[in-house]
């Protein structure tokens, strides 16, 4: 069972506790407060961009705020098909697709598709980590620098061989 922490007062890049989650309402509180705090960078990995973790207005602020306060490219997504989430109203693939040199969704290509996790890597720092991409069960950790460079080195890899999907691509006319 998860813990009862005060996920607010948990600090990017300070607090070294890695907390076991159990529970979506967790994942997505953590996650929030993650990205809330994050100030270069932010990657999700998943199978799809789901709706109950990442279609959560705290969540969509911090994405927002972040991108808008770097020239760059500054969140990164990674999942199997983001068409679903495109079809479906996802607000943050609309976000996307507002703010294209900032956020970035690519598709992974079909050789990098047996991975079974799913992961947040907040400025090389924080993690919310589910071995199993289809469970709620995680290990969050704001300030666990050694794995959160592990994943993200993984992601560039699975980013580089990955493909921007031009459907998500909005045509302004």
């Amino acid at each position: 069972m998860s813990k009862s922490i005060d996920y607010e007062g948990l600090e990017l890049g300070v607090s070294h506790e890695p907390l076991e989650l159990d529970r979506m309402a967790a994942i997505r509180d953590i996650s929030g407060n993650m990205a809330r705090q994050a100030r270069r960078e932010l990657l999700l990995f998943g199978r799809t961009i789901e709706s109950n973790l990442y279609d959560q207005q705290p969540f969509l602020d911090a994405v927002r705020r972040l991108a808008l306060s770097r020239p760059t490219l500054s969140v990164r997504i990674l999942v199997f098909d983001p068409r679903d989430a495109a079809a479906s109203g996802h607000r943050l693939v609309e976000l996307a697709r507002h703010l294209t040199s900032r956020i970035g969704i690519r598709s992974v290509d079909e050789n990098d598709r047996d991975r079974l996790d799913a992961f947040l890597i907040a400025d090389e720092r924080g993690i919310v980590h589910r071995r199993f991409a289809d469970t709620m069960a995680a290990i969050a950790d704001f300030n666990n620098p050694l794995e959160a460079r592990k994943l993200r080195t993984d992601f560039n890899q699975i980013w580089e061989r990955g493909t921007p999907d031009t459907e998500l691509r909005r045509l302004y006319l």
